[in-house]
Formats: C-alpha cells, sequence, structure tokens
C-alpha cells in the first residue's frame, strides 16, 4: 500500500479532478503532472518501501556482519557527514 497527500491552499478538487474508489479519493493525475501544476505531493512509506528497507538490513548483516538497529541512539558523525555531503549511494557486491 502508498499513500501520498495532496497540500493545497485551497480544496484539492478546485486544481485537479478526483475519483473515489473503495472509500478513497484520489486525483486523476500523476505525481510529476501534479507536481508540474505547483502541488505538493507527500509520499508516506509502504509495504514495499518496509519490505526494501528489511532486506536492506539483513544484506548488510550477512555481508559485513553488522547489525542496524533504527532504534537506537544515531549519533555516529562520520555517518551523518555522509547524509549531509549526499554521499547515500555506494555498490556493495553481494
Amino acid at each position: 500500500m502508498h499513500v501520498g497527500i495532496v497540500i493545497t491552499k485551497d480544496p484539492v478538487d478546485t486544481y485537479v479532478p478526483l475519483y473515489v474508489r473503495d472509500e478513497s479519493i484520489s486525483t486523476q493525475y500523476i505525481m510529476t503532472t501534479l507536481e508540474e501544476l505547483g502541488l505538493l505531493k507527500m509520499d508516506f512509506l509502504g509495504l514495499r518501501t518496509l519490505t526494501v528497507i528489511e532486506d536492506a538490513i539483513k544484506l548488510v548483516k550477512e555481508s559485513k556482519g553488522i547489525d542496524v538497529e533504527f532504534d537506537k541512539d544515531m549519533s555516529d558523525e562520520k555517518a551523518y557527514k555522509l547524509w549531509a555531503d549526499g554521499k547515500t549511494v555506494r555498490y556493495i557486491p553481494v
């Protein structure tokens, strides 16, 4: 399940057409079109994304022997520097 919220100044139906299915209201436009119209769309993690994160944690454990625990204090200055510098993608052979 993937959930996105469109944030607008006025009611969203004054900007884009909507439709209702299974009691959910959706826009009839894709995200890129919404962005081109100047609307802000916020996406929230769905089950697929959470599965990808879980798989990544397992791969780190298997390949590097490191337990990644998101509920622990994460005050590692080197890690924060990598994030701040945008160096968050690295190919790691499995």
